[in-house]
């Protein structure tokens, strides 16, 4: 695997001709706006400015609204620095091509199709928004735009299809040992793919795959990162179990400093693999371990499964000791604490 071409970056927001005009009368006027003039230079209803207003807020912009006054633009979203993530991957075939969005459906999605069309390992999608990011069994991932780091990897290991979950642990155990780095918290790993600051969820991985038996043609690693969001910025059903970077640290951490140490880390622990096989990721997984120790219970088919969670074997599966000291292994099932 060798550093090939420039970085490529390609930049596209998806944003209407119409809503961007709006936001350009927002920005030129240091106070408020009112929605019949707005409606007036594009001529359009005032309910359409409103629905476009709503659609800016939900990508990050901070525009109050008061009646018979109109809107002010108070705030932009953050936006990465890419200059700066390839100015720290230089020498990174990890990101030496990116795809950046303003907002896309999933950076899963598109990197599915990129590496279809035979798009080079090491090429980054990423966006400030999703409007259909998922996680791990379908489950919907949300971040307000310009917070969080969202982003997919395109990587084309010499595997056979049997150790691709691996890469899942790979992934995590490189997130987890950027994040500590960047930011100064401490990162557990919860089996398989789930990253956590204390006892609160920040992160997480969503592997997919494809090729045949013997050889895998690409995998997609996405990964989700919660890093400045604010407390009331969260779905309200994950407020006691979701946690960003800055509300553990109490401060800012700088997102474009972050994607790059990711970035660095996935591919120093991906290249061990190559030379080395998963001994040394599946010691630092286990190092991390979120559940060892814990009383765990595991939905299965068949129902759901209770026992102590003791760590993981060799193939990355999950062991849960049952009454009677019975070991079972888990290759996958939903994992959550057992609360009695």
């Amino acid at each position: 695997m060798q550093p090939t071409g420039a970085v490529t970056y390609v930049r596209s927001n998806g944003m209407c001709e119409r809503k961007r005009t709006v936001l350009d009368i927002l920005r030129a006027s240091p106070g408020y706006v009112s929605g019949e003039r707005i409606s007036a230079s594009l001529g359009i209803s005032r309910n359409a400015v409103h629905k476009h207003v709503k659609s800016l807020r939900a990508r990050g912009y901070t525009i109050v609204g008061v009646s018979r006054r109109g809107y002010r633009l108070e705030e932009e979203p953050g936006r990465l620095a890419i200059p700066v993530v390839t100015g720290m991957t230089r020498e990174s075939v990890f990101g030496r091509s990116f795809r950046y969005y303003d907002e896309i459906a999933s950076t899963n999605v598109e990197a599915k199709s990129l590496a279809n069309d035979g798009a080079p390992e090491g090429t980054v999608v990423i966006a400030e928004a999703q409007t259909a990011g998922r996680g791990r069994l379908g489950r919907r991932w949300t971040s307000p735009a310009g917070k969080g780091l969202l982003f997919s990897v395109i990587v084309r290991p010499d595997l056979p299809m049997a150790d691709a979950h691996l890469m899942t642990l790979v992934a995590a155990t490189a997130t987890a040992s950027a994040i500590e780095e960047q930011s100064g918290q401490a990162v557990a790993i919860k089996w398989p793919n789930d990253l956590y600051v204390g006892d609160r969820k920040v992160g997480g991985i969503l592997l997919e795959v494809s090729g045949e038996q013997d050889e895998i043609d690409w995998i997609i690693v996405g990964i989700g990162i919660n890093v400045n969001t604010e407390y009331n910025e969260l779905p309200v059903p994950l407020r006691r179990s979701a946690v960003s970077l800055k509300m553990a640290g109490g401060e800012p951490v700088d997102r474009s400093e972050l994607l790059a140490r990711v970035l660095l880390a996935l591919e120093a622990q991906y290249l061990d693999v190559a030379r080395n096989g998963f001994a040394g990721t599946l010691a630092e997984f286990r190092a991390r371990d979120y559940l060892r120790a814990k009383t765990v219970s595991v939905q299965t088919r068949t129902g759901a499964v209770v026992g102590e969670a003791t760590g993981i074997d060799d193939r990355g599966a999950l062991l849960v000791e049952l009454p009677h000291r019975h070991v079972r292994r888990f290759h996958a099932g939903d994992v959550t604490l057992h609360t009695s």
